[in-house]
């Protein structure tokens, strides 16, 4: 009987999955057979919160919520959770991860979402979880569900909410509530074709005792409850030692699995992927990268270039965090967060619990996207084609002006900045990428002081950092560096478009890392346009604040009455052609250039006091040959006043 049961079971799953994703052979293809699961985001932190990420004394979801309980009782924690779990993720937060380009979601959750005892249901869970598919359905994103904390834990630490001890592994009733609410989430489930796949177990790690049959028997009785209901959803398996283990787990046990394994603090070369990759082709299954990332961004194009190289879908770890420089997105701690953490710690006071609502009221609304930091390198090492061959713009910088020297260009490292450490490749031996870990997440090495502005520091011979700006006017410029220093001197060089622009010797000492001083330079050639300015450590020195540049003599202008307008062009950018407003007072015509970001004049068009205020561009040269596509500047000027706007020409 138990022959002919498996023979109907394994007929069932043989026909089409019509439009949900499924295994396809090695690969993970939709409905129409296109890959799937290709580029994904982890919401880690939203539903199962951690300690390394909110900065609380506690570790495991369990113990933080008892920290918050026991300053501002039941009703309170529930007050700060609604709100903090309304806030984390929004609609429009996952909109936007389409926008960049993921097409999946990965969903971290606690199991007592939906069943915290046995035989007890929450249908909360099912709502979030419900909201969250038709918001990544409206976007055509799949969302995979992954139970991140299982009954009694599936490993030993606090990112499975355990106690100390994997207890899944070693209580039967713990497995069996696993297995009830994975039938409770397949019975839900079957019929969403936004539902990419079930994450089974993230991280397993066995006790000492538990056997790979015993891994291996607990995922067969996962897929056996699973499959009575739910033929059309792709299972994820994920291997002992936090998914990199798969001891135990071959042959495959369903023709509609991944193998899941995860990748921290190691090299992104073949070597560190092969046996996974043996894993994929002996067995004939596909390969899930379904958690990664804490570590700089060049480590991360790296990796994402390793994964799609050999065909492995990949997904993220995490959009947001507090005070992080990993995620796109990282909140501020409040203002008071330390009130709450000294005596979580045991080394102060116990706040009142109005005060400690209001300060963990306002952590929540921190958490609202539109209140966080956005880090668009980190985004940019993902996405970017050009993240490790082009340097660009941080920021719109603008001299006169000044440039704060950690707003240097996005890339990656040797692109946009040189520095002797810039990733972690060593899980056992971790080595910080960026000693402040603040502000960027690159190898350059900054802190942010507490007047609030960033500052380049740790800095050794060799190492150098990228700036594009543009010059609104051509002349000689003063600068400025500030710059501070306990004991020893320095050597700086700037380069201007590769050429050396001038040398800074034996920078003063300030007596201390947080004391500033500027130092001047006098008599920089810098022409109008955009130029890329590379300041580069020759000796290590001092720390690095900011530069500001002023325009020490333009260059001769004509002397005409002062009295015109220069409005930004329209539309912008262009191909067929722009409307440049402008109008004039002057007495004699006012000349009006186009120029390349060079400053090399494209076209001149003289524009009188009774003519239209509007001037067409139609992106032709004065030999009236269409010029390639980039970015322009238009600019006019009347004795001391001169007026320089930018536009883009797409042909």
């Amino acid at each position: 009987m138990k022959t002919i049961s498996l023979f109907f079971s394994m007929l069932l799953l043989s026909m089409p999955l019509q439009a949900f994703v499924h295994a396809e052979g090695r690969n993970i293809v939709d409905g129409e057979g296109n890959p799937a699961l290709m580029r994904g985001m982890g919401l880690g932190g939203w539903l199962v919160p951690e300690g390394y990420m909110l900065h609380t004394v506690s570790q495991s979801p369990t113990t933080i919520r008892n920290d918050i309980i026991d300053v501002v009782g039941e009703a309170g924690a529930d007050q700060f959770y609604a709100a903090y779990h309304e806030n984390y993720v929004t609609r429009e937060d996952i909109a936007e991860l389409a926008e960049w380009g993921f097409d999946h979601v990965r969903m971290p959750f606690h199991y007592n979402m939906f069943s915290p005892a046995r035989g007890v249901w929450s249908e909360w869970g099912f709502e979030v979880t419900d909201s969250l598919i038709a918001w990544c359905g409206d976007v055509g994103m799949h969302v995979v569900l992954d139970m991140h904390c299982a009954p009694g834990g599936q490993n030993h630490g606090p990112i499975s909410d355990s106690d100390g001890t994997a207890r899944l592994w070693l209580a039967d009733s713990n497995k069996s509530h696993t297995i009830e609410i994975w039938e409770a989430i397949a019975q839900r489930y079957v019929d969403e074709p936004w539902v990419g796949g079930y994450d089974l177990l993230n991280e397993p790690v066995l006790p000492q005792g538990v056997t790979a049959q015993e891994f291996r028997s607990l995922y067969v009785s996962l897929r056996n409850v699973i499959r009575a209901i739910d033929n059309n959803h792709i299972l994820f398996i994920e291997g002992n030692w936090y998914a990199t283990d798969f001891t135990g787990l071959t042959p495959p046990f369903d023709i509609n699995m991944s193998y899941s394994f995860h990748k921290y603090w190691s090299t992104n070369d073949q070597g560190s992927i092969q046996s996974y990759l043996n894993l994929r082709g002996q067995n004939n299954v596909p390969l899930w990268m379904s958690e990664t990332g804490e570590n700089s961004n060049t480590w991360f194009y790296d990796a994402v270039q390793l994964f799609e190289e050999h065909d492995i879908g990949w997904c993220w770890w995490t959009t947001k965090k507090v005070d992080t420089i990993t995620s796109p997105y990282s909140a501020s701690r409040p203002a008071s967060w330390e009130l709450l953490t000294n005596y979580w710690q045991g080394s102060g006071p116990k706040p009142s619990a109005q005060t400690s609502l209001a300060i963990l009221m306002e952590m929540a609304e921190n958490l609202r996207t539109e209140n966080c930091r956005f880090s668009p390198g980190v985004v940019a090492s993902w996405f970017s084609p050009e993240f490790n061959s082009q340097n660009l713009p941080f920021k719109d910088h603008t001299i006169p002006g000044t440039i704060l020297t950690a707003d240097y260009d996005i890339g990656a490292q040797g692109v946009a900045y040189l520095d002797d450490v810039y990733e972690t490749i060593h899980w056992d031996d971790y080595t910080a990428w960026n000693n402040g870990h603040q502000y960027r997440n690159d190898g350059v090495d900054i802190q942010i002081e507490s007047s609030g502005i960033p500052n380049v520091g740790w800095a050794t011979g060799g190492e150098w950092m990228k700036y594009t700006f543009t010059a609104e006017y051509g002349g000689i410029y003063d600068m400025s560096l500030e710059v501070a220093s306990t004991s020893y001197s320095g050597e700086i060089r700037l380069f201007l478009d590769d050429e050396v622009l001038t040398t800074i010797e034996d920078t003063p000492i300030t007596g201390s890392w947080t004391s500033y001083t500027p130092m001047f330079v006098e008599g920089l050639d810098i022409p109008i346009g955009e130029h890329e300015l590379k300041l580069q450590i020759l000796e290590s020195g001092p720390n690095l604040r900011i530069m500001e540049f002023t325009l020490d003599s333009a260059y001769t202008l004509p002397e005409l009455p002062n009295s015109f307008t220069l409005e930004q062009n329209f539309p912008n950018p262009f191909n067929a052609g722009t409307t440049i407003p402008v109008s004039t007072l002057t007495e004699m015509p006012l000349k009006v250039e186009i120029l390349d970001v060079k400053g090399r004049r494209v076209k001149t068009f003289a524009i009188e006091q009774d003519s239209d205020p509007n001037l067409s561009w139609d992106g032709t040269n004065i030999e009236g040959q269409f010029v390639p596509a980039g970015v322009y500047l238009y600019r006019a000027a009347v004795g001391d006043n001169q007026q320089v706007r930018k536009m883009i020409y797409l042909p």
